[in-house]
């Protein structure tokens, strides 16, 4: 089983998850979390990138729900 992280902490993870991945404008998200909820919101250009977000997001600990609002602008 997963360790259990305080909302902060799994905010952290998350943040740092996205700046690891390249591909992704780590800038252009911001992460919210509610309990163990993960609510992305944002920008990104490719459909890729929000995928990989929400990829890096369930990937926290403790993770048990993440609503992607992140919109696509080309």
């Amino acid at each position: 089983m997963k360790p259990r992280l305080t909302p902060t902490e799994l905010k952290e993870k998350i943040e740092q998850a996205l700046v690891r991945t390249a591909e992704l404008d780590a800038q252009r998200i911001t992460v919210e979390v509610q309990g163990s909820k993960v609510i992305l919101k944002g920008t990104v250009r490719a459909w890729a990138e929000k995928e990989e977000a929400e990829r890096a997001a369930w990937s926290a600990p403790g993770v048990t729900s993440v609503e992607n609002r992140i919109t696509i602008s080309f």
